[in-house]
């Protein structure tokens, strides 16, 4: 068996998560399945963990907490967007508020089933969305995009979410929902230029724009039902200059994954998005924020090895 490194994020789901290691350390001990475990800290984060730990001969990395652990473990696996160690392979244990990532891979919520599932799951290659962004200080950063992307109202609702203390009474759906619902009352749409090859531009003022590698964000909104991890593509939408109350009757397609239907939302399969605007739109990575446009985002096709 692989050289297993678990990685946990203690603060993921509101603290969820140390409990959630509580039930898998068990299970690992009870197998006879060796490890070695390190929780992330403010001066530590799981990507410098997962890094270190590839290079340190690590060969399969177990990451617990939420989606933004997951595209924090993920990251570290890479150097200038090749894989550190090519026999690497990452499995996740959802412990966070949202846990969007393990809908599309189907990996259960029960600490002790997603253990199983990720013991005995097939391998496979997945594809990443390279995302290079604006910095505060107008550099530029880069970054690998896991599940999901968003720019435009979304940036603004995940930056108080994450401040949020209120996952604890009503959950990571409630929460996401709740903000969500107080943005469409005070963000302000924003012209927004989507170039999406040599021949087709589009600009145009928008509230949300997705660029999806899964097909779920928001704790449970169906964003792409389309997307798969390995086909080479990622799944654009983009909700257009819509008032306040015609976003609010979106919300029922949204959750039945019927959003691209609506005649205000540009839906496309694409494999590369340039994003450009005059005003200050924030970017959402895999529920992180992570700066601002202009925006570069790429398709790079089954470059992750996951098992689950």
């Amino acid at each position: 068996m692989r050289k297993i490194k678990v990685i946990l994020n203690p603060v993921s789901g509101g603290g969820l998560s140390a409990k959630v290691w509580k039930k898998v350390e068990p299970e690992l001990q009870k197998k006879g399945i060796p490890y070695e475990y390190e929780a992330t800290t403010k001066e530590r984060a799981a990507r410098d963990i997962a890094k270190d730990a590839v290079k340190q001969g690590f060969h399969w990395i177990i990451g617990i907490g939420g989606d933004g652990t997951f595209s924090n473990v993920i990251n570290g696996l890479f150097e200038n967007g090749k894989l550190i160690n090519k026999n690497v392979i990452f499995s996740p244990i959802p412990a966070g508020r949202g846990n969007d990532f393990i809908k599309t891979v189907k990996v259960p919520k029960d600490p002790v089933k997603a253990l199983e599932q990720i013991l005995n799951g097939k391998e496979r290659l997945i594809d990443l969305i390279a995302v290079t962004y604006t910095k505060v200080d107008k550099t530029k950063g880069n970054y690998l995009c896991l599940n999901l992307a968003d720019f435009g109202m979304g940036g603004e609702v995940v930056y108080k979410v994450n401040r949020s203390r209120l996952a604890s009474i009503i959950g990571g759906k409630g929460v996401f929902l709740l903000y969500t619902v107080l943005g469409l009352f005070t963000y302000t749409n924003k012209k927004i230029t989507l170039t999406l090859s040599k021949f087709e531009k589009i600009t145009n003022k928008c509230r949300l724009i997705v660029c999806a590698n899964g097909e779920y964000a928001g704790g449970g909104m169906w964003f792409a039902p389309r997307a798969k991890l390995d086909d080479g593509k990622m799944d654009l939408l983009a909700i257009q200059d819509v008032t306040v109350m015609e976003t609010l009757r979106k919300f029922g397609y949204l959750y039945r994954g019927k959003l691209s239907d609506d005649s205000k939302v540009i839906s496309k399969q694409i494999t590369e998005l340039t994003a450009d605007s005059d005003e200050d739109v924030f970017i959402d990575v895999d529920g992180e924020n992570m700066g601002q446009l202009p925006a570069h985002f790429k398709v790079l096709p089954k470059v992750l090895p996951i098992k689950c």
